[in-house]
């Protein structure tokens, strides 16, 4: 199971953090609600995944369609932490679809300087 959290959804900038499994089933339960806080509002946006403890492939496809969507309309930057290796996004080039950063302020500059 995941769930979806809004952080902040103001003229400049979407922030959400998920929480749970992005597996086939966590993927089920916030896909929907995600893409209505994000692709819809066309704004940048944080995706902050500190919190989500699997991130399966089916996952990482809703982000990549996530950023492809919000890419005439800004950047999408993800969060990573502890539970998600930063060096498999890298190996699987996510990175060069969407920036990957280990804090949400590094995530705020990155859209600063987009």
């Amino acid at each position: 199971m995941a769930k979806l959290e809004l952080i902040a959804a103001n003229d400049t900038l979407t922030h959400v953090a998920l929480r749970g499994r992005l597996d086939i089933s966590g993927v089920g339960d916030v896909e929907l609600p995600l893409t209505a806080q994000t692709v819809a509002r066309r704004k940048p946006t944080i995706i902050d995944l500190c919190d989500v403890d699997v991130l399966a492939s089916i996952g990482i496809g809703m982000l990549v369609k996530i950023a492809r969507s919000l890419h005439s309309h800004g950047v999408m930057v993800v969060v990573v932490a502890k539970g998600i290796s930063r060096d498999n996004l890298e190996r699987l080039k996510v990175n060069e679809i969407f920036p990957i950063v280990a804090t949400s302020d590094e995530a705020v500059q990155v859209l600063i300087v987009d």
